[in-house]
């Protein structure tokens, strides 16, 4: 039987910024019960996780900012951290300016921005984030920052992702993830090298460790883990990475995976 099983959160367990679905939480209730480790895999921060950890029981380290940061669950102290360069995070924003689209960084759980924003009201609100306003922020020196976030129409997105990676091979990683998002970490930050050290810290094997997820963000740990997974409503090219197709996100399909683990039928 499989002993880790790394969860993204948007799209994959559910459609609800701040809900699991009741069949989800048995789900993973009973897989802790047979003795699996589960944790969550995502591109949020500590912070705007931690309803969903705890709707879920998660004791063991989670997996932030894209893989950018393990932390605690009961703390959210970062266990391991791997963050953007400075002259890096000026540069994107930059980038955001020249493209005419919304850009914001996180120190800490914070979500800094340069002006008032309704896609900073959104996003801050659905997930009940900290949020303040810098005009100065192209001028500062920003450390310790996980994630740059740009956010768009999603068909803007798409079309700006492939761009984006090219432009900023080997510097950043460039990737997918809820509609609209564009999400820049260090290139040494991902899902899949966030799983390996949290299966490492643990002991697990990687033939041993199960990941689930529906995009861009979630292909280098579906790749990594012993058995990668994508919902069915994930991007083609997310199921195309995958060992295993399972119903998608509004069909419960993690419930059932874990049904079938238990079982003995994956």
């Amino acid at each position: 039987m499989y002993k880790l099983i790394a969860l993204d959160i948007d799209d994959t367990i559910t459609l609800d910024p701040r809900v699991v679905p009741d069949e989800i939480i048995e789900a993973v209730g009973k897989a802790r019960g047979h003795g699996m480790h589960v944790t969550v895999a995502t591109g949020r921060g500590w912070l705007g996780a931690k309803p969903i950890i705890d709707q879920l029981g998660i004791t063991d380290p989670a997996i932030n900012y894209g893989g950018a940061m393990i932390t605690e669950p009961g703390t959210g102290k970062a266990l391991h951290a791997n963050e953007i360069p400075p002259e890096l995070v000026t540069e994107v924003l930059g980038e955001a300016r020249a493209l005419g689209i919304h850009a914001h960084i996180y120190q800490g759980d914070a979500v800094i921005a340069e002006e008032p924003n309704p896609y900073v009201e959104g996003y801050t609100g659905r997930l009940g984030l900290p949020h303040e306003y810098d005009p100065d922020i192209m001028k500062k020196t920003w450390r310790g920052v996980p994630k740059v976030l740009m956010m768009t129409t999603d068909e803007r997105a798409q079309r700006l992702i492939p761009e984006l990676q090219k432009k900023y091979a080997g510097k950043l990683k460039v990737s997918g993830s809820s509609k609209g998002f564009i999400e820049f970490n260090s290139p040494d930050a991902n899902k899949g090298t966030g799983l390996e050290w949290v299966a490492g810290y643990l002991g697990i094997a990687q033939e041993d460790t199960v990941a689930v997820g529906d995009n861009s963000l979630d292909l280098e740990m579906i790749r990594w883990a012993g058995l990668g997974c994508a919902v069915d409503n994930g991007k083609p090219e997310v199921k195309e990475a995958a060992d295993l197709v399972i119903p998608s996100c509004a069909e419960l399909g993690v419930a059932k995976l874990i049904e079938c683990i238990i079982n003995g039928r994956v």
